[in-house]
């Protein structure tokens, strides 16, 4: 049952229908059903600077046929929890849990805090392993239940969890320079490296309501005063440059310290005490992560080829930079122009103010590096590898969907132009199903642009000049094969990475359908180049360029395009959104749609373009839009 509207929105709606009428009034109420985005604009609060928790989605997990009995602290067990179903064990009821929920398999994580303090010091400690917990794995093992354990604490934790990890059929470490140490001390080669990772439904970036970026350069975690110098040098050296470039930024650098006020040895030291603004739980610090420009990281480790902080993947798939501190395993994992590192005091801050000055910048840095992140460092890939140990050939590995690209075009004279971006696309294997509208393929030779082309898989289709667009694309829908489509025109630019963007978009969104809202567009007649709603960037909408639709196949075969040749992508938005599914804006990369010369300098048409972007540049550079 709908629950009724509030007056606002009524009061809403009516000025609505006076001043646009019914189809404005549908318009309001289609933008209501956008879902709505926790604010990230910082409060004062008792402790210092507050945020608002973070949204965690409902979601069906990746692998639906996979149940996993865990022992995980906080963190690991919320991430893992959307890639199989998840049974969290209690000390005193695990037997009854597994005679409730058959499992596949136990896994355990070197948790210090496990399932809500359920295993606290169980795994490890002064007198080792406890008995409870070896009572769970001689039963797993009678029952022929495969073992995982994972070292998230390795290096300096090995020996505090050796002989945990030596009752499991299988280990995982996060240190592959561990590798041999395990084999060597637990007698078999069932060893593995599993590095942190990003959890696409949570840690993705779509941004808040407000805030984004409001804020300066921010730090979260700890000082250890007394061991890890290292690390202590680490934070001189970042924090410090950071602190010495504050004056020139409005906020400047802001600490969350994770354990302020309690043990001295765990405090940070003037200055940089004047630079603590509070605590924040997990959950308000993965909203935080989203209100600042920059955020920095500091490695306890640094000599570990796969080692680091799990922050790094997190914070760079919410959308935010992070400058960190040389590591071995930060140059493994991202490059100099995903990830910066800064080698000295003065570099730091240099780093750190070339961010917050420069969105442009920053924004580019982080769409390389989490494209990097979606392909192979969510716990999808993760989760991938556990399995492949424990349940050999029994879980495919994860893969991208099949994408076909529909395209419609009366333009002999463009073929050349479209299939060369179709077939510049990396990361992906695209279908394309080519609809000749009005004009004669072989008269055209499409058959011999589309072998020239390299591309593996066209399927060439004819429609006679009467048929509208929207029956070309609804002929091309019916005939193409993959899982998710993809509408492309036949005049715009697609950079190379422009699919399998839309296609980590669909993933981390949730969403039914993706685009782009915010866009590029070059104007011919003045030779420029404009950003259009840049405001609508990483946002839930109700529309996208109609050029950059793509979404699941069912949406497509659901809702069918209307018989028209003017407006069928709109109309098809909006039936979609009436009919409950949602849409996304992604980034405004690699696209830039085109808009020809007419027959004035400027007309009216122009300038209306003109006047809902902002020019950026001048001239067709490509080079600036391909990221």
């Amino acid at each position: 049952m709908t629950a009724p509207a509030s007056p606002f929105v009524l009061r809403t709606a009516l000025w609505h229908l006076r001043h646009g009428g019914p189809r404005a009034v549908a318009k309001y109420r289609r933008r209501l059903r956008v879902p709505a985005a926790v604010p990230a604009a910082a409060t004062r609060a008792a402790g210092g600077l507050d945020f608002a928790p973070a949204q965690w989605p409902e979601r069906a997990p990746v692998h639906p046929g996979v149940t996993a009995a865990v022992i995980l602290d906080d963190f690991s067990r919320r991430a893992f929890a959307y890639e199989w179903n998840q049974v969290p064990l209690t000390r005193d009821g695990w037997r009854e849990q597994l005679a409730a929920q058959p499992v596949d398999l136990l896994f355990v994580e070197s948790a210090w805090h496990g399932n809500g303090d359920e295993w606290q010091y169980q795994l490890t400690g002064a007198s080792g392993v406890k008995q409870p917990f070896r009572d769970l794995l001689a039963h797993c093992r009678e029952q022929g239940i495969p073992t995982v354990f994972w070292n998230k604490e390795d290096p300096p934790h090995y020996e505090d969890f050796l002989e945990c990890a030596g009752l499991f059929d299988h280990v995982f470490t996060t240190d592959s320079g561990r590798v041999e140490s395990y084999v060597r001390d637990l007698g078999h080669d069932r060893v593995g490296v599993l590095p942190f990772a990003a959890q696409p439904a949570v840690h993705r970036p779509v941004r808040p309501a407000r805030g984004f970026h409001a804020r300066d350069v921010a730090f979260a975690g700890m000082y250890f005063a007394h061991k890890y110098p290292e690390r202590r040098a680490q934070m001189d050296l970042l924090l410090g440059g950071a602190a010495d470039v504050s004056p020139r930024m409005e906020h400047g650098l802001e600490i969350f310290s994770r354990y302020l006020g309690d043990d001295e040895r765990y405090q940070f030291p003037a200055p940089l005490d004047e630079r603590v603004v509070g605590s924040l739980p997990y959950e308000r610090m993965l909203t935080a992560y989203k209100a600042y420009k920059v955020f920095l990281n500091v490695n306890s480790v640094v000599d570990s080829p796969s080692m680091c902080a799990r922050r790094i993947f997190e914070i760079t798939a919410s959308g935010t930079p992070v400058v960190s501190t040389p590591s071995a395993a930060i140059r493994h994992y991202f490059p100099a122009d995903e990830l910066p590192v800064a080698e000295d005091r003065e570099h730091a801050g240099d780093l750190v103010r070339a961010l917050v000055r420069s969105p442009e910048l920053a924004d580019r840095m982080v769409h390389r590096a989490q494209r990097t992140i979606w392909t192979e460092h969510t716990y999808s890939h993760r989760v991938a590898q556990v399995l492949s140990a424990a349940l050999p050939g029994q879980t495919p590995a994860p893969r991208l969907p099949s994408v076909s690209v529909l395209l419609s075009t009366n333009r002999p004279h463009q073929l050349g132009h479209a299939l060369g971006r179709v077939a510049a696309q990396v990361g992906v294997d695209p279908e394309l199903v080519l609809v000749c509208h009005g004009f004669d393929p072989v008269a055209h030779g499409v058959a011999e642009l589309v072998a020239a082309s390299g591309l593996s898989t066209v399927r060439v289709l004819e429609a006679g000049d009467d048929s509208s667009l929207g029956e070309c694309l609804n002929l091309a829908v019916r005939a193409s094969n993959g899982e998710v489509l993809a509408k492309m025109d036949d005049d715009d630019w697609y950079g190379p990475h422009y699919l399998l963007d839309q296609l980590h978009a669909l993933r981390y969104s949730g969403a039914d359908l993706v685009g782009k809202q915010a866009h590029y567009m070059y104007v011919a007649s003045q030779d420029a180049t404009l950003l259009r709603f840049a405001e609508r960037e990483h946002r839930f909408t109700d529309f996208v360029m109609g050029p950059t639709i793509t979404g699941h196949r069912a949406v497509f075969e659901r809702i069918p395009f209307e018989r028209r040749t003017t407006g069928e992508d709109s109309a098809f938005l909006a039936a979609a959104v009436d009919a409950g599914h949602r849409i996304y804006s992604g980034d405004r990369f690699n696209f830039r749609q085109y808009r020809g010369t007419g027959h004035h300098t400027w007309d009216v048409s122009d300038a209306h373009a003109l006047a809902s972007g902002e020019v950026k540049l001048f001239g067709a550079v490509l080079e600036h839009l391909d990221v």
